[in-house]
């Protein structure tokens, strides 16, 4: 049997094991500006892996990696596995500032980082205990980079960190030296990685997965997808999104390839039909709002297509009607490719899915979030946390099981904390049984009370995508107390008729109870979102309230200006 270069074992956690001297070796791990075979992929990693053991690490340390997406963020993130530790990935478009307070959160025994973020750094000082910075790139990049962050002040009296060059960290390879054992004390419950997500305060705030946690969605996928050593998936997400570990660690788990889709790319819809097309992916995963963008702009051509033969999506709604159109423009490869809507919070990573089927497209409802994965066990419950049982009742989902991760790094006291402890997570979604699966209802705290009305902005929302002309909505309120007041920000698909005022006005009206039609509405050349391709909800509480009362009291022939 061919070996892989992350192996799934009956003790719950992922190893990297040898790779033989047979033709896998060869093969294609990584693929994209560069192309990395399995065997100088097992090569890199063993090597990072072994210097970071000379420098103490020990199962259960941090390993900071921020740098541009490419092949070395990924063997960074191996590497810090195979060396027992957990990876922390920072999006190398986040600011300095989230950096540092996640270096000073976490106290890592590494950063591993590029020649250009390098440099953001203002205040090059670093938590004790860091022992030492990698840093990527051309020499010509690396050793100015490095020069400048030795020479700058520090604070606090500080010793300088010892900052080396990516090769100088690998060292000289030895090709007939053994590749060396992995840490004989990791365990399934042992820390894996930190994903750092947006805190309510204003912090970020890491969520815990642990080995066990990710092996029980690698297991889950490998037994629902016939995936394998000739496969090629694509890695748009970014590695501090949990979508990234479906690309990365599935991939390598059948011995297929990744293609790495870098920063400059992610958004470029030439680029990603172009690359879906160059590297033959047969394995798409994605936010909605990518797939929309290349079925709007008629980028799913027959040649662009041809090799797919998954696409999934998740991290945000589906408007059923957008799914239609994907759906349409798949039609047209000799064999459609497999639609899947996956469900989970980070907290969960994957919990539920649901293979779309030509039924769920009939109609404009909302696509399931389905069944649950692995032995995830879905409970709905009523606000007092009684468990309901009743068909199509609404209630809170709350996840149990092995796909469950222990919690946010150093919050013990939380109160979500106790709950995580008991390998519990309530997610904050509202979710009915509908014909055996779950559908999704909208946001808890998403839940507004106007009027003494009890309103779900989701189902606006929902309700607002049914407009032909309608690419993307957000429904917020604006405004507090008497004043207080439901806000519509849209979008307009491409090519098709403006809308106006009115016509949106009586569209909602045609579906939705008169206390819950947006009392004022703008349309946006795009809608905010977040690092992770989600909506910005909060960037809305920074809109004028002038311009959004202005387009309340627009005339129908009023021309409409797109803001920016």
């Amino acid at each position: 049997m061919t070996a892989r270069l992350t192996d799934i074992r009956d003790d719950r956690v992922i190893r990297l094991p040898d790779i033989e001297s047979d033709d896998h070796g060869a093969r294609s791990a990584l693929v994209g500006r560069r192309t990395v075979t399995y065997r100088e992929l097992a090569d890199t990693v063993d090597r990072l892996a072994a210097r970071l053991r000379e420098l103490g690490a020990a199962p259960g340390d941090r390993v900071v990696i921020w740098m541009a997406k490419g092949p070395e963020f990924a063997q960074a993130i191996l590497a810090a596995l195979q060396a027992g530790c957990a990876y922390v990935p920072v999006d190398g478009g986040h600011p300095a500032a989230r950096l540092d307070a996640i270096l000073s959160d976490t106290e890592p025994i590494a950063l591993f980082t590029d020649a250009r973020h390098l440099r953001l750094r203002t205040d090059p000082a670093l938590p004790e205990s860091v022992r030492s910075v990698v840093v990527v790139g051309e020499e010509h990049e690396v050793r100015p980079s490095i020069a400048h962050a030795r020479d700058a002040p520090l604070s606090d009296n500080r010793t300088a960190v010892p900052t080396v060059t990516w090769a100088e960290f690998l060292g000289t390879p030895h090709d007939d030296a053994p590749l060396s054992a992995p840490p004989t004390d990791i365990t399934p419950d042992g820390l894996a990685a930190i994903l750092y997500t947006s805190g309510s305060t204003g912090a970020p705030k890491g969520v815990q997965i642990s080995h066990r946690n990710l092996m029980a969605f690698i297991d889950w996928a490998r037994r629902e997808l016939a995936v394998g050593p000739d496969d090629v998936f694509a890695n748009h997400a970014s590695f501090n999104f949990d979508l990234s570990t479906f690309d990365l660690f599935v991939a390598l788990s059948v011995g297929a390839a990744v293609w790495i889709v870098e920063d400059g790319e992610a958004r470029d819809i030439a680029a990603l039909a172009a690359g879906i097309r160059e590297h033959r992916v047969t394995v798409w995963y994605s936010v909605p709002s990518i797939l929309m963008l290349l079925t709007a702009s008629c980028a799913l051509t027959p040649e662009v297509i041809r090799s797919l033969r998954y696409v999934l999506f998740a991290g945000e709604v589906y408007p059923t009607p957008r799914l239609r159109e994907l759906a349409a423009a798949l039609a047209d490869s000799v064999h459609p490719p497999v639609l899947y809507n996956l469900y989970g919070p980070t907290e969960t990573n994957v919990c539920t899915f649901h293979r779309v089927t030509d039924t769920d497209l009939l109609t404009d409802d909302p696509v399931p979030i389905g069944l649950p994965v692995g032995n995830a066990e879905l409970l709905i419950v009523d606000a007092d946390g009684r468990r309901l049982e009743t068909p199509d009742a609404v209630g809170e989902l709350v996840v149990q099981g092995d796909c469950v991760t222990p919690g946010y790094w150093r919050r013990d006291s939380e109160p979500a904390a106790e709950q995580h402890r008991h390998g519990r997570h309530p997610t904050g979604d509202l979710v009915a049984l509908v014909d055996g699966r779950l559908v999704y209802r909208g946001r808890k705290d998403r839940m507004v009370k106007l009027s003494g009305y009890r309103i779900e902005l989701g189902e606006i929302e929902s309700m607002v995508l049914r407009h032909l002309s309608i690419d993307a909505a957000a429904v917020v309120v604006l405004g507090t107390g008497a004043k207080a007041r439901l806000a519509l920000f849209y979008t307009v698909r491409a090519g098709a008729p403006e809308p106006t005022l009115i016509d949106i006005k009586e569209h909602c009206a045609r579906h939705l109870p008169r206390y819950m039609v947006p009392r004022t509405v703008t349309r946006m050349t795009a809608l905010p979102r977040n690092g992770n391709g989600k909506i910005d909800y909060r960037s809305f509480a920074e809109v004028p309230p002038t311009l959004a009362r202005r387009r309340s009291s627009a005339r129908r022939d009023e021309p409409r200006r797109g803001l920016s």
